[in-house]
């Protein structure tokens, strides 16, 4: 898949580039982002340069779009959102922890699997200035044009208001709540 690049009011939404690996070190060696995130710190660079090179693999083998978010005026790297393509295994990957419950009518009647899920993250000193809300709607925009749909989402924790404030901006809906691997309440959001 050909992520195309996208200019908002604000940002650049483009392709990964070499130096944006500095970022990504700084996204996913934090703590809290993680936590926010959902997934396990990477601490040193030859697991930061294997996780790039499996979302560029992704990307190459049409398992999902992936975007850096570069604001404008600041001209670097602020954070990433992909979309990830249910239909080319993702959906097992990222459901793996409710085991068979996936098949089950109950949950495929909540969850299409033919659907995407769309993930993001910012740096911290991008935080609080809309960029992530812009950066989405850009990318839903995108994913309208292309009918990539529905489009879920998944926040770790109930506490991450500022993630469920996003996705509610961007009406996106509560489908089915889920329970972290920490152990906190979650949600599964939709938008058709």
């Amino acid at each position: 898949m050909n992520t195309p690049k996208i200019n908002t009011d604000r940002l650049i939404l483009r392709g990964i580039k070499s130096n944006d690996i500095f970022g990504y070190s700084e996204i996913f060696s934090d703590q809290e982002t993680m936590e926010l995130f959902g997934g396990p710190i990477t601490g040193s660079d030859l697991e930061m340069i294997d996780v790039v090179q499996r979302m560029q693999k992704e990307r190459e083998n049409n398992i999902s779009y992936f975007w850096s978010i570069v604001p404008i005026v600041e001209k670097e790297f602020a954070g990433f959102i992909r979309l990830m393509n249910y239909q080319s295994g993702y959906f097992d990957l990222s459901y793996q922890s409710m085991g068979e419950h996936i098949n089950s009518p109950e949950f495929r009647k909540h969850i299409d699997r033919e659907g995407w899920e769309v993930d993001y993250a910012l740096l911290k000193r991008f935080r609080g200035y809309g960029y992530m809300s812009e950066a989405l709607n850009s990318i839903l925009k995108f994913a309208n044009d292309e009918y990539l749909s529905p489009i879920y989402a998944k926040v770790n924790s109930m506490e991450n208001l500022a993630t469920i404030k996003v996705l509610k901006k961007n009406e996106f809906s509560e489908v089915l709540p889920q329970m972290s691997k920490g152990g906190k309440i979650g949600m599964i959001y939709k938008k058709e």
